[in-house]
């Protein structure tokens, strides 16, 4: 039981989500982040390479603030991380301070 005085205990989650090339990585990252449904015409779409900003957490207000749920009383913010599919290039970028 939290007092009026104290402050609830707060935890950063990093998620790095892995795949392949062009299996939609991105668009359930930006799913989860942005709040948005994929329609599966979305989904079947041509694929056009891009990498979800680890900065959009810091630019925008309202990602960050979807980013926090109370998981057994505890505040969580999950913070999502993409990758290339090339995982010899952003391992050290992407995989930095895991467990």
């Amino acid at each position: 039981m939290i007092m009026d005085n104290e402050q609830p205990h707060q935890e950063l989650v990093k998620c790095v989500v892995v795949g392949d090339t062009a299996v939609g990585k991105t668009r359930l990252i930006c799913a989860r982040a942005c709040n948005k449904h994929v329609s599966l015409s979305q989904l079947l779409t041509t694929h056009v390479p891009t990498v979800w900003a680890i900065d959009q957490y810091r630019i925008y207000k309202d990602v960050l603030e979807r980013s926090w749920e109370v998981v057994d009383g505890v505040n969580v913010s999950l913070r999502l991380w993409d990758t290339f599919g090339d995982h010899e290039k952003d391992r050290r970028f992407a995989y930095g301070r895991c467990v």
